[in-house]
């Protein structure tokens, strides 16, 4: 009876829960739709990203902006770095944000500047890793592996050393006691933000006395240069020195600007760099760039030395950042990439010893930067030579009132110093003559090279006339010579003063008869022509 009961009872609920789940309605599932490729590239935006996180542990993202070139680069090599990493069957992924289109997705992420890298692991979105200027698929790829396995080649005995140090031009080569503690760490660290060189990494004996090492060091090897350069590591090595040390050795003492070192220049840990501008098939280019060489010694891991060759049509762009024309060469120049504040070299020859002390006095504080244009001096047109800068030089001597001779000059040039005497009797000697001006202006100090045709010294005449004509002067550099020249050409700028009245005066008859009745045009005519 008892169990008829418990059989009752329990077919009763059954039928309860069965008339139950009959009523409500069935639960459906959203599929998640895929996100898109583009040549093995995720298209990432606000709606997926989190699905791209959640679906990969290692995920790299190329933040682009579509109008800039440099971005355009990029994404191209990105697309050749997906297409490697597919076909080795990796699991990390690469991934696109398009900036122009995803702007509160790129402000939630906090990224500025782009074209921009991005690792998330493990779907961090608050943590990404920053990546450092990788601009091709090979540097990319590199990058990536050594951030998710290995930063470095093990290296087992004598001959695989031989093999690794002959892989490419610049090798860098950790030697370690310990290969899991300490300065291997730092080491390995290091590796991981430098993927354009090899990284290789030993601690057996005989490799050790093959290279002569006694104590923990890394060694880069440079095929260019035949002896390798060790950096001792300890224990107060920190991942930032030891990443300047490589980027500060693996470039060539001297580098020569193009377009292939244009990337590592720009990039280079040490900003401040001096540039030599000569001509690369000058009789004297030979010992120009033996000194330059030579300075370049003492100066490494604080002074970038590059040359750059005139001759060469497409340096045209840093000519013209510089200022420098091929009148001016040789010519040297410093300039702090921190602050683009240029200083030129107080010398005309271009020896060890002028660029030593150029060198000193720029890291001492104490070199004179080139400025568009110094400031006025209080009493500069006190004097019977005017002190002209880059502010008032155009408003002096493009005067139709006053005829007006400059000269142009270096400080430091022997040649200049001798002048300036000469040329302050030259300003007395016209210090009260009603239309002569004579000037003087620091050509090394103030931008006024529109118009500067010469090197230093040069001397530039300016007529007194409606245009803007200029007279170079060539002759002897005396008292009398200067005194004549000045002379002959105020007599000339008067005779083209008077034909450009002539013509004012011409254009204004002509004006004015074309706006009066016929029957008046006589007597205008008498008028004018009484005058």
């Amino acid at each position: 009876m008892k169990t008829l009961l418990f059989l009752s009872v329990l077919a009763a609920v059954s039928l309860a829960a069965l008339a139950e789940n009959q009523t409500q309605t069935p639960k459906t599932t959203k599929k998640k739709e895929k996100i898109k490729e583009e040549k093995g590239v995720l298209e990432l935006k606000k709606s997926n990203f989190e699905q791209a996180l959640r679906q990969h542990k290692h995920l790299l993202v190329n933040f682009h902006a579509p109008l800039s070139g440099e971005s355009q680069s990029l994404s191209l090599e990105f697309a050749s770095a997906a297409a490697q990493l597919r076909n080795e069957s990796s699991k990390i992924r690469l991934g696109t944000i398009d900036v122009s289109k995803e702007k509160e997705l790129t402000k939630e992420l906090g990224v500025t500047d782009f074209p921009a890298l991005r690792f998330f692991i493990s779907g961090d979105r608050e943590n990404p890793v920053t990546c450092p200027a990788l601009r091709s698929a090979l540097a990319i790829v590199t990058w990536l592996k050594r951030r998710t396995g290995p930063s470095a080649v093990l290296i087992k005995d004598v001959d695989h050393a031989k093999a690794f140090v002959e892989e490419a031009e610049v090798v860098i080569v950790g030697f370690f006691k310990d290969l899991e503690k300490g300065e291997a760490q730092v080491f390995y660290e290091a590796a991981q933000d430098i993927p354009d060189l090899p990284f290789g990494v030993t601690k057996n004996k005989n490799v050790f006395s093959k290279y002569d090492i006694t104590k923990n060091a890394v060694v880069l090897f440079k095929k260019s240069e035949e002896k390798p350069v060790a950096y001792e590591m300890s224990g107060e090595v920190s991942r930032d020195s030891l990443v300047r040390f490589i980027r500060t050795f693996e470039m060539d003492l001297v580098t020569e600007y193009n377009r292939e070192t244009s990337g590592k220049i720009f990039t280079a840990l040490v900003t401040s760099h001096i540039l030599l501008f000569t001509n690369k098939t000058a009789d004297d280019f030979r010992e120009l760039h033996g000194e330059f060489q030579s300075a370049a010694v003492e100066f490494r891991g604080k002074v970038l030395f590059v040359f750059v060759d005139t001759d060469e049509t497409r340096n045209g762009r840093i000519f013209e950042v510089f200022h420098v024309r091929e009148v001016d060469t040789p010519a040297v120049r410093i300039i702090n990439l921190t602050d683009n504040v240029q200083y030129q070299m107080q010398a005309d020859e271009v020896t060890a010893h002028n660029l030593r002390t150029f060198c000193w006095t720029y890291l001492d504080g104490k070199a004179k930067p080139k400025l568009d244009s110094e400031p006025i001096p209080e009493n500069w047109d006190k004097g019977p030579v005017k002190e002209l800068v880059g502010m008032n030089f155009e408003r002096v001597v493009f005067n139709e009132d006053r005829n007006v001779f400059v000269m142009f000059y270096a400080p430091w040039s022997a040649a200049c110093k001798e002048l300036l005497s000469v040329w302050e009797q030259l300003g007395k000697t016209f210090e009260n003559h009603a239309s002569v001006v004579i000037g003087k202006i620091d050509s090394t100090a103030n931008d006024v090279h529109t118009v500067l045709l010469e090197r230093h010294p040069a001397f530039t005449f300016f007529p007194a006339t409606s245009f803007q004509r200029i007279v170079t002067y060539t002759g002897e550099r005396t008292l009398e010579a200067f005194v004549q020249f000045v002379e002959n050409q105020v007599e000339l700028a008067k005779e083209e003063k008077a034909k450009e009245d002539e013509e004012k005066r011409k254009q204004a008859i002509e004006e004015t008869q074309c706006s009066l009745p016929p029957a008046l045009l006589p007597i205008v005519s008498t008028k004018f022509y009484l005058r």
